[in-house]
């Protein structure tokens, strides 16, 4: 017993005496710029140590959401058997913002522009537009209106109007619908408008959508979505959303570029989030065409298929997040409804029915974005879709995974945040 008490003793004294030693050391010979030799040097590397980790944690801590953490199990896949090019974008290594067109089969870069200046680190440029002759429209979160470039970066036209939000579209010929905030009358499009209920007022976010001449920038076309929805008795849309603030949430504006019998030309299909609502517009002459609701949740992205279909990203999500249960109820009393996932419905105008092809496969792979997210049919029927909310890009043909990947980006452990991936020739 003694023995052990004099040996922990005499190593107590020991760790003492080595770590005096060490202080000395540090302040005799480590003071940086007065270091003497191998052994002061050392010194101010080791004990530099703490402060390197520390400032690389504040490093990690610091970056904005356009990068998105890489869970370490990921495994990409990629079985394509055909090129898929896509435009992306997303925050460079110069904290400049790239624009991209990517292989996905090979990752080969095809062609790339670089949007420079007045960024912050939060920026998205969102749904960049290729035009004709390589040109890109494209905007940085909406509040500095709409820009075009040319193929080497030169700037063409700024539309300063309006501000760009969610979805960019080719129209017919050469034009193009944005979903916008008015930037006109007010500094910030959050000042917006209101309504009066039981002698309270609630402010609002209003949206709008434009179109825009692709070779000059001219507005053509503005809409007030909170103005078209009073003056066709929709106002119920704004009233039932939970989410006060910003209870339209315009996120797609899809325009008809070919007549058929149940839309015609120059229509344009918008899709409300916080509202779940989908609406056939008609522009020609302020006609609201169908108002499309049903067993959908916090859709986006709207596209036609063909002159009887169209089809929609469900998010299949809640319209606000929720905080979990406190506990109020025991759990045996609890109803409990299955765990959701993302999928792709189709609504058909000849039977007024929804479809949700393949949906089980989704579910399968866990797909599923609470907020954004969209998908495009490719021309040999297989779905590309947009997993917005971790950044994951999913290519499925009917229930076979062709391809699961991600954005690499120049952060060890995290990768890009997906803007809005589009498909092109």
């Amino acid at each position: 017993m003694r023995s052990k008490l004099l040996n922990s003793i005499t190593s107590a004294i020991i760790v003492l005496a080595l770590l005096s030693f060490y202080g000395w050391s540090v302040r005799k010979h480590g003071i940086p710029g007065k270091s003497q030799g191998l052994w002061g040097k050392f010194l101010v590397t080791l004990t530099s140590f703490p402060d390197l980790v520390t400032q690389a944690a504040e490093e990690v801590e610091k970056l904005p959401g356009t990068f998105v953490p890489t869970y370490p199990a990921f495994e990409p896949v990629n079985r394509l058997d055909y090129d898929i090019n896509v435009l992306v974008s997303y925050s460079n290594g110069d904290g400049n913002r790239a624009i991209e067109i990517r292989n996905l089969k090979t990752q080969d870069v095809k062609k790339s522009w670089e949007v420079k200046g007045g960024l912050k680190p939060h920026h998205r440029v969102m749904h960049p537009l290729l035009l004709s002759n390589d040109r890109i429209a494209y905007a940085t979160n909406g509040y500095d209106g709409i820009y075009c470039m040319n193929a080497v970066g030169e700037q063409l036209w700024h539309q300063k109007e309006i501000g760009h939000h969610h979805s960019m579209n080719a129209g017919i010929g050469e034009t193009m619908w944005v979903c916008a905030y008015d930037l006109s009358e007010a500094s910030h499009p959050s000042n917006g408008v209101e309504y009066e209920m039981g002698g309270v007022k609630y402010h609002f976010l209003d949206n709008y959508i434009a179109q825009l001449d692709t070779e000059t920038g001219a507005l053509l076309f503005k809409r007030s979505m909170a103005e078209l929805l009073l003056d066709h008795g929709l106002e119920h849309l704004i009233i039932k959303s939970v989410v006060i603030d910003d209870p339209i949430h315009l996120n797609d504006v899809e325009p008809v570029l070919e007549s058929s019998e149940y839309m015609l030309a120059g229509d344009v299909f918008l899709s409300f989030r916080t509202s779940s609502v989908i609406l056939h517009y008609r522009p020609s002459n302020d006609s609201i065409v169908r108002v499309i609701e049903g067993p959908f949740i916090s859709q986006h992205d709207v596209d036609i298929i063909d002159g009887q279909t169209i089809a929609f990203f469900n998010n299949n999500a809640p319209t606000k997040r929720f905080k979990e249960d406190g506990g109020r109820r025991k759990e045996s009393d609890l109803l409990k409804y299955p765990a959701y996932s993302s999928h792709i419905k189709y609504y058909d105008f000849v039977s007024q029915t929804f479809s949700a092809p393949n949906k089980e496969v989704y579910s399968q792979h866990g797909v599923y974005s609470f907020t954004e997210g969209l998908f495009e049919l490719l021309p040999n029927g297989d779905v590309l879709i947009e997993e917005q909310n971790p950044s994951l890009l999913w290519v499925f043909r009917q229930d076979s995974l062709l391809f699961k990947g991600i954005l690499p980006s120049q952060h060890e452990g995290y990768h890009h945040l997906l803007n809005w991936t589009r498909v092109v020739d």
